[in-house]
C-alpha cells in the first residue's frame, strides 16, 4: 500500500507540469480509449510528436491479467486494472494487434526473481485519479512500486522519467522485457545487450504480429541511456535470472528475454530517486537508434526541455484551426480538438536522423528531392475517404510525401500497397484506393511527384495479378465487368470498390491527357450497374452465368457477401456516381426516402456495442452515405442527421468514438463535419459537401494553392443545438445555390457562412457534380 506522504509528494511532482496553452488545454487523450465490443476506440493514449516514428505508452491488462486483444489493438484500455509495461510502438486506432514492442517498466522493492520476469510478474496497479495524459506527456502512479512514471517524446525519442518514492533499503530496478510484444506470442527472435561501462542498454525483437506476421515480421530497435550511472545489472533468458555477469541475452521464437538494471535504495533522506531513461529507436539497427537519439536530444536536455518543445511542436499543429472559447461549448471544444489531435497522429513517419530509411526491398536508402519524410502505417481502405483528404487540405507538404513514399514502394517493392506495414506489404483489406489517394491529391494542387510512375503503378494495379496488392480476380474484372460469386463470395463489395478506384484513374488518365485510357476506365466505373438487382434494389454478388446470390437477410453485418457490413449498408456505396445511382432508384424522391429510412432505423441502436445494422457510424462503407442526401435534393437531411451523429455518436468520454478510430479515419470525418463540409475523395474538381457546423465561428488557417498561408474564417449565424438547418450559405460573400463546393473555390475564398435555422430550408438543391468530375 503506498503511504499517504508517498501519495502527496508523488503527486505534487506530477503537478510540476505547467497550465497547458490554448488549444491543447482541451485535448483529452483518453477519448477512445474505452468502449464496448465494436465501440471500443482503440487509439493509444500516451506521448507523440505528429506522425511520430514512436508512440510511447502504456499497455494494460484486467483482473488476473486478462488482456483480451480486441480491447487493446492500441494497447491501452481505459476499463483496465494494471500497466503491463510501456511499449514504443503503437497501432492508432486499427482493428488489429500489432506493434507493441521495446517493454520497460519501473520496479522498487522487490528483488529480480523468475516471478517478478514471468507472467507479467512487474505489472503494477493504477487508478485513472492518479493518471495525467495531454498532447506530448502521460504520467502514471504505478500504485504496485511506489513509482511516479512520466512519459514524453521526440520522433524517435521517447524519454522516461521515474520518481521512486520508497526509502530504505530496498532497490530500485528498470527492467527492460525486451521479448515483450503486444501480440500473444508475437516474438519472433530478441536481444538485450548492457553496457555498464557507457551505462546503456540495446537491442531490439522481431515482432510477428496480426498484420506484420504477412511479411516476416517488424524489427524494432532501441539504444537507451540513463541519467544516473546504474550500479548492478542482470538478465533473463525464459526466467532464469542471471544477476551480474552476462551482459547479454538472445532468445529466439517464444523465448522469453530481458535485462534488469538497478540504481540501489533510495535516499533516506526522505527525498524520492529520480532516474531519466532516453530512449532511441530505429527500424534499421541499434547503430541508427543511437544516432536517432543522439541526434534528436542532447545529454543536457532533461525530461523537461523534451516535453516543452513537443507540447510547442503540438500547439502549432492543432492552431492551424482556432476556436473561440466564448462562443464554443467547453464540451464541444474538447471533442473537436480530440479529434483533430487524433487526425494528426499518423501515418507513421518510418524515415530517421540522418533522411535514411529501409525500404520495401529490405535496403537501406536516403530521402531525396527535397522529401521531409517517408511515411508507412497506411490504412488506406479507411483514412482515402476522410483522413487523407484532411491532410491534403491542412498539411500538403505531408500528403506530398506520402504519396512519394507509396511511389518509393512501388519502385522498390514491385506493387502500389493497398495498407503497407512498415517496409512490408500486408495485403489487409480490399481494392486498390491507393488510387484514389493519388488522385485526390493531385486534384488538390499536391503534383510534385512523378506522375508517369504514379500513373503507370495504378493502371498496373488495375489491370494485371500483382504479387502483393493485387485487386481479387482481375481476371473476370476485366471481361466480365464484376467479380462473380465463386471467385469471389464477396463479389459485389469488390465490384463496387474497383468501380470507384478505377473513376479515380479515369480522372487521372484524363488530366495526363490519356483520352483514350480515361474513356476506358469511365467505362469501367459503371461496372457497379453489374452487380445492381434492379427488382430488390439492392447490390448483389452473381456467378458468372447471371445467377443471383441475394441475402436473404439484409442486416446480418457478418454476411461473408459483403466486407465488413451488410447488404443495406452497401447500398449507398457508389461515391463516385451518386446521380447514377439515383437513377437505378428511381429518381430523387426514392433515393432519399430510402436513405432516410436507412438513417431513421439506425436511431433504433444508439448504442456501439454491436455493429449497427443500418448506419454503422463505427466503420467506413457507409461513411458517406449522410452526405448522399444532397445528391437526392434533400440536404436538409445531410444537415439532420450529419448533426446527430455528432452530438450522439462522438462525446468526450473515453468510449467517445463510435469504434476503431482506423488511423484518424472517424476524428477526420467529426472534424470535417464540424466544420460544414466533406469531401468526395478522388473527385477532379476536388468536391467538397456542405452539411451542418456543429462550430461556432473557427479560423481556418491553411497553405493556399499561391502557398501563402491565409485564414478562411467560418462563420455561423445562430447555430444551436436546435438551429441544425442551413438557411443559406456562402463563400466568399457570394450566397451559394448548390450544396457542392470546389477546393479551388475554397482556396480562393476567405470567408465561408452559414445562417442556420431549426427549420429545413426549401431550398435544398437538387444540382450535382458529374459523375466523371
Amino acid at each position: 500500500m503506498l503511504s499517504l506522504l508517498c501519495v502527496c509528494v508523488l503527486l505534487a511532482l506530477a503537478g510540476r507540469i505547467e497550465a497547458l496553452p490554448f488549444p491543447l488545454q482541451y485535448v483529452n487523450t483518453f477519448i477512445g480509449t474505452g468502449g464496448d465490443g465494436y465501440g471500443v476506440g482503440s487509439t493509444p493514449p500516451g506521448p507523440q510528436v505528429p506522425f511520430g516514428s514512436l508512440r510511447v505508452g502504456p499497455d494494460t491488462s484486467a483482473v488476473g491479467d486478462v488482456s483480451l486483444p480486441f480491447l487493446h489493438f492500441g494497447g491501452y484500455y481505459y476499463n483496465d486494472y494494471y500497466v503491463r509495461c510501456f511499449s514504443h510502438t503503437h497501432m492508432v486506432g486499427a482493428g488489429v494487434q500489432d506493434y507493441g514492442t521495446i517493454g520497460i517498466m519501473p520496479v522498487s522493492g522487490a528483488s529480480i526473481t523468475k516471478e517478478i520476469v514471468s507472467a507479467y510478474g512487474y505489472r503494477s496497479t493504477f487508478s485513472h485519479e492518479e493518471e495525467t495524459a495531454q498532447p506530448g506527456y502521460y504520467s502514471v502512479l504505478l500504485g504496485t512500486w511506489n513509482v511516479l512514471a512520466e512519459l514524453t517524446a521526440t520522433m524517435h525519442v521517447a524519454i522516461h522519467r521515474y520518481t521512486f518514492a520508497t526509502t530504505g533499503k530496498t532497490n530500485n530496478y528498470i527492467l527492460f522485457p525486451i521479448s515483450y510484444t503486444l501480440t500473444p506470442d508475437g516474438v519472433g527472435a530478441s536481444n538485450i545487450t548492457i553496457d555498464p561501462a557507457t551505462n546503456t542498454i540495446s537491442g531490439y525483437v522481431l515482432n510477428n504480429g496480426g498484420l506484420s506476421n504477412r511479411f516476416g515480421g517488424v524489427r524494432s530497435y532501441f539504444y537507451a541511456r540513463t541519467s544516473v550511472p546504474f550500479l548492478s545489472y542482470g538478465t533473463w533468458l525464459d526466467g532464469n535470472v542471471t544477476n551480474g555477469g552476462a551482459t547479454s541475452a538472445n532468445g529466439g521464437k517464444g523465448v522469453d528475454v530481458g535485462g534488469y538494471i538497478s540504481f540501489g535504495p533510495s535516499p533516506s533522506n526522505g527525498k524520492p530517486f529520480v532516474v531519466e531513461l532516453q530512449v532511441g529507436i530505429s527500424w534499421i539497427s541499434v547503430q541508427q537508434a543511437k544516432a536517432n537519439l543522439e541526434g534528436e536530444v542532447s545529454p543536457n536536455d532533461d525530461f523537461d526541455t523534451v516535453r516543452e518543445s513537443t507540447q510547442n511542436i503540438w500547439q502549432e499543429q492543432l492552431s492551424i484551426i482556432t476556436l473561440d472559447p466564448s462562443t464554443n461549448a467547453n464540451d464541444d471544444l474538447i471533442k473537436f480538438y480530440t479529434a483533430l489531435y487524433h487526425a494528426n497522429m499518423a501515418p507513421t513517419t518510418f524515415s530517421e536522423y540522418g533522411g535514411v530509411y529501409l525500404g520495401f526491398d529490405n535496403q537501406v536508402h536516403k530521402l531525396t528531392n527535397g522529401s521531409l519524410g517517408y511515411y508507412t502505417d497506411m490504412s488506406i481502405w479507411d483514412v482515402h475517404r476522410s483522413q487523407f483528404p484532411w491532410l491534403a487540405l491542412s498539411q500538403p507538404v505531408v500528403m506530398r510525401d506520402i504519396v512519394r513514399s507509396l511511389l518509393l514502394m512501388y519502385q522498390q517493392g514491385g506493387d502500389i500497397p493497398r495498407w503497407p506495414l512498415a517496409n512490408g506489404y500486408t495485403g489487409c483489406m480490399i481494392a486498390t484506393h491507393a488510387d484514389i489517394v493519388i488522385a485526390d491529391a493531385y486534384f488538390k494542387g499536391i503534383v510534385d511527384f512523378d506522375h508517369n510512375l504514379a500513373y503507370k503503378g495504378m493502371v498496373q494495379g488495375a489491370t494485371t495479378q500483382q504479387q502483393y496488392a493485387s485487386r481479387d480476380d482481375i481476371v473476370d474484372w476485366l471481361h466480365l465487368g464484376y467479380v462473380p460469386y465463386e471467385a469471389s463470395k464477396r463479389g459485389a463489395s469488390e465490384t463496387l470498390e474497383y468501380a470507384y478506384d478505377d473513376w479515380a484513374i479515369g480522372n487521372m488518365a484524363n488530366a495526363l491527357g490519356n483520352k483514350q485510357d480515361a474513356a476506358t476506365f469511365w467505362n469501367r466505373s459503371q461496372n457497379y450497374k453489374n452487380v445492381w438487382n434492379e427488382e430488390k434494389k439492392l447490390f448483389c454478388p452473381k456467378d458468372r452465368s447471371g445467377k443471383w446470390e441475394c441475402p436473404l437477410i439484409w442486416i446480418d453485418v457478418f454476411d461473408p457477401r459483403y466486407v465488413e457490413g451488410d447488404a443495406w449498408q452497401w447500398r449507398w456505396f457508389v461515391p463516385h456516381d451518386v446521380p447514377g445511382l439515383v437513377e437505378l432508384y428511381g429518381g430523387q424522391k426514392t433515393f432519399a426516402t430510402i436513405l432516410d429510412q436507412f438513417f431513421s432505423l439506425s436511431q433504433d441502436d444508439p448504442l456501439n456495442v454491436l455493429p449497427n445494422p443500418y448506419y454503422w457510424a463505427g466503420n467506413e462503407p457507409d461513411i458517406f452515405a449522410p452526405y448522399m442526401f444532397a445528391f437526392g435534393g434533400r440536404s436538409d437531411l445531410t444537415q439532420k442527421y450529419v448533426r446527430w451523429l455528432l452530438e450522439n455518436k462522438y462525446t468526450s468520454s473515453s468510449d467517445g468514438l463510435p469504434g476503431n478510430d482506423d488511423y484518424g479515419t472517424m476524428s477526420a470525418w467529426f472534424v470535417f463535419s464540424s466544420l460544414g463540409f466533406y469531401p468526395l475523395s478522388g473527385s477532379a474538381n476536388g468536391t467538397y459537401i456542405l452539411g451542418s457546423p456543429m462550430v461556432n465561428n473557427a479560423t481556418f488557417s491553411f497553405p493556399r494553392s499561391d502557398g501563402s498561408v491565409r485564414p478562411l474564417r467560418i462563420i455561423t449565424y445562430d447555430q444551436s443545438a436546435l438551429n441544425v438547418y442551413v438557411d443559406k450559405a456562402a463563400l466568399g460573400g457570394t450566397v451559394l445555390t448548390s450544396p457542392f463546393i470546389t477546393h479551388q473555390q475554397l482556396m480562393q475564398a476567405n470567408t465561408l457562412e452559414f445562417w442556420m435555422t431549426d427549420t429545413p430550408s426549401s431550398s435544398s438543391s437538387s444540382s450535382s457534380p458529374h459523375a466523371s468530375s
